[in-house]
């Protein structure tokens, strides 16, 4: 009887144990995430270093995913890292989150990194979605980019060293072909002949009298100019004045006009017409006759008008007797 209550002991401490490394293989094993329920992200990174499957996937410091396989390349382009993610379904990732590649502490695992943007707007990322990430930031990415900088620095090092080789080239020839002591002695000549013109020109073109003058000059132009200001200023209204007056003497120049027309078609009428001018003017015997007549009135008067032709002149008293301007004897 003592046997078999040894024995349950023994056996119920085995189950126990047993029960207890079960449950610490699920746990720190990760079986436990086989059976969460989940939804598929896939992620382009230009570089997923460190990434291996089941890499944590965290939001703000919370683990949210995981990394559902290892990241394989893009088959199109060869230039994008395809990275599967599997987000936990209890929690969403909100529109306009950014993914990144960080690491676990200083010399950590890589892991996801998922930032929420600044603003929400209530939305979140669809299941089965397809985003790109940024660059990575851990310490592969620091190494990759110092050692990028170091092969540029090389090359910028080479650069160096070709430029202050040619930059030597250039000195020797510079000093073996100009700065010879004929260039100089002739360079020296040059200045010295430039300085004795400067000062020729200062002593007989930049004298006091000189610049006194342009001075004067200078004023005067500003006081000419200003005179025209103020002439132009009083010669405006003249001007509008005289338009004026142009328009008042238009009328009255048209009416000139018309009366010169008049006056020409006057004088045509009288050098072309049939009329008592035109006979006046040309038959002598009617102008005779018509101051005859003016005399005789002015003598005579209308009433008691006779014509005196014959007496005012003696010498045709046995001529035969004219008849006068309106046919009486």
């Amino acid at each position: 009887m003592k046997e078999k209550r040894i024995e349950l002991y023994v056996g119920l401490f085995l189950a126990v144990g047993i029960a207890v490394l079960g449950g610490l293989i699920l746990n720190f094993g990760k079986f436990g995430e086989l059976f969460r329920k989940s939804y598929p992200l896939t992620l382009h990174f230009e570089d997923a270093g460190g990434l291996v499957k089941d890499s944590p996937v965290q939001l703000g410091g919370v683990k949210i995913g995981r990394v559902a396989g290892s990241p394989s390349i893009d088959p199109e382009t060869y230039d994008l890292t395809i990275v599967e993610l599997e987000i936990y379904e209890e929690f969403q990732i909100p529109t306009g989150s950014t993914f990144s590649i960080g690491g676990a502490g200083f010399l950590g695992d890589a892991l996801v990194q998922v930032r929420a943007p600044d603003r929400l707007d209530g939305t979140f990322v669809a299941a089965g979605s397809t985003l790109d990430g940024e660059s990575s930031l851990g310490l592969s990415a620091l190494a990759s980019s110092a050692e990028s900088l170091s092969n540029k620095g090389e090359v910028v090092l080479e650069d160096i060293r070709t430029a202050l080789g040619d930059l030597g080239s250039a000195i020797t020839k510079l000093d073996r072909d100009v700065l010879r002591e004929e260039n100089l002695r002739r360079f020296d000549t040059a200045m010295t002949q430039l300085t004795e013109a400067l000062e020729a020109l200062n002593g007989r073109v930049l004298t006091d009298e000189n610049t006194e003058s342009f001075r004067d000059l200078l004023a005067n132009l500003k006081s000419a100019s200003a005179n025209l200001d103020e002439a132009a200023l009083k010669v405006g209204p003249l001007l509008q004045r005289g338009d004026e007056v142009i328009a008042k003497l238009e009328p009255g120049l048209q009416k000139l006009a018309d009366a010169a027309a008049g006056a020409d078609a006057a004088i045509d009428q009288l050098n072309t017409g049939d009329g008592l001018l035109r006979a006046l003017l040309e038959d002598e015997s009617l102008k005779e006759e018509v101051e005859l007549f003016v005399s005789n009135l002015r003598r005579n008067g209308i009433l008691r008008y006779k014509d005196n032709a014959e007496e005012s002149t003696p010498e045709a008293a046995g001529s035969t007797r004219r008849r006068g301007i309106f046919g009486r004897p």
